[in-house]
């Protein structure tokens, strides 16, 4: 975690709050999908090199709930993707971060 570590959230914290929703009206069921989703933004779409913290950033596309399936999902995960990029083909780089890994192929000797 860098110095700006509260600007992260913990997803085990975000876990243990969708599973205790109680899923008996629409806003718990809303904020089920919220937490899940959020889980999903840092595992799946922007992954990075910590898989137990989420960038707080994410919360703002999950605020208006209506809103949530007009985003370009795909346009993001580009740009997050083209970002990482740069990032790795710095000549200090040792690791690549999240999905940047899932471009390597594996040597085959």
């Amino acid at each position: 975690m860098s110095s700006s570590s509260k600007s992260y959230i913990k997803l085990a914290w975000v876990r243990c709050i969708r599973d205790a929703e109680p899923l008996d009206t629409l806003e718990s069921i809303q904020r089920y999908v919220r937490c899940q989703i959020f889980c999903l933004m840092d595992s799946t779409l922007f992954t990075d090199k910590s898989t137990a913290y989420a960038h707080a950033k994410y919360l703002l596309l999950l605020r208006d709930f209506e809103l949530i399936h007009t985003y370009s999902w795909a346009s993001v995960c580009l740009v997050h993707l083209y970002r990482a990029l740069c990032c790795a083909s710095r000549y200090d780089t040792k690791e690549m971060d999240g999905c940047a890994r899932t471009m390597t192929v594996p040597s085959s000797g």
